[in-house]
């Protein structure tokens, strides 16, 4: 797919830069790439910005994707603090409001631990993981329904009824 891609932009008559840092503001960067005298215009559509200044700054990341600022969530996918507490707990202790898809993190951490320790290792921030943690998220709803306003205790089967945790999405690499 990558080489068919590459032919096809090839074709159109535009270039490709790899293992090229982008600086806007060197114009030894310009030259390297060919345009010695800057472009005519240029579209920055690179990387991605969380958009969460609406969320209380004790619930967003100090790092992440494009500076941090993505939404903290605990392994059931329930909003969190940076103190690992959950945000949103009723009365009961569960989670109430849930951050799903590129709003959040995209990870669990675990303070010491490198990412590839971390209970979530980082999730790549596309729309696949956001479908599977949507589901999730809406299973662990139905069941604390259950739990809290039906006063069942278990499922179907006798399994015993608790928010499921969060695992890593199958589809994202």
């Amino acid at each position: 797919a990558a080489r068919y891609c590459s032919r096809y932009m090839q074709r159109k008559g535009v270039k490709e830069f790899y293992n090229l840092k982008y600086n806007a503001k060197d114009p030894e960067f310009y030259r390297s790439i060919g345009l010695p005298n800057g472009p005519d215009k240029e579209y920055v559509c690179i990387g991605v910005k969380a958009s969460n200044y609406f969320m209380p700054t004790e619930t967003l990341s100090e790092k992440g994707p494009g500076g941090g600022g993505w939404i903290l969530m605990d392994m059931t996918l329930a909003v969190k603090t940076r103190e690992g507490k959950v945000w949103s707990a009723d009365d009961q202790g569960y989670g109430r409001i849930y951050a799903v898809g590129d709003c959040n993190y995209g990870c669990v951490d675990a303070p010491g631990k490198k990412p590839d320790d971390w209970p979530i290792p980082p999730i790549p921030k596309i729309s696949y993981p956001g479908e599977e943690e949507a589901v999730i998220a809406t299973r662990n709803i139905e069941k604390i329904d259950r739990l809290v306003y039906q006063g069942k205790k278990t499922d179907a089967f006798g399994t015993p009824l608790a928010p499921s945790p969060m695992h890593w999405p199958w589809g994202a690499g």
